[in-house]
């Protein structure tokens, strides 16, 4: 469930240039609402340790072959949790050029049974 907590407003955002413009912000609001109650329902009370969490192959990849490595990994390993979540975490990943979207990526599919 808490995969929904970041493909749920995704999603939205996605769909916001077909609706009404006056429906983007009760959209909005109410995706981050859902997030904020997934996440406070199911998110650990502690953080895996950093050490923990797989990391990018390294190597001097290109950002956009690290994130069709995520991507393809996840198509991979099959489930469509695992698909949605590295399709938002290759998008934050784009856009911030964070590497902790990858490694969120990556770790939702080593918790995720395929």
């Amino acid at each position: 469930m808490l995969v929904h907590s970041a493909t749920a407003p995704n999603a939205v955002l996605r769909a916001l240039p077909a609706l009404d413009a006056g429906l983007w912000a009760p959209s909005l609001a109410a995706s981050w609402a859902a997030s904020s109650a997934l996440t406070a329902v199911y998110a650990s009370a502690e953080p895996a340790p950093r050490t923990r969490l797989p990391q990018p192959a390294a190597g001097g990849q290109s950002s956009e072959q690290t994130a069709a490595d995520t991507f393809a990994r996840a198509v991979e390993h099959g489930d469509e949790h695992v698909i949605k979540f590295a399709d938002t975490a290759v998008e934050v990943f784009a856009r911030t050029g964070d590497p902790d979207a990858i490694a969120a990526a990556l770790r939702a599919a080593e918790l995720i049974e395929p």
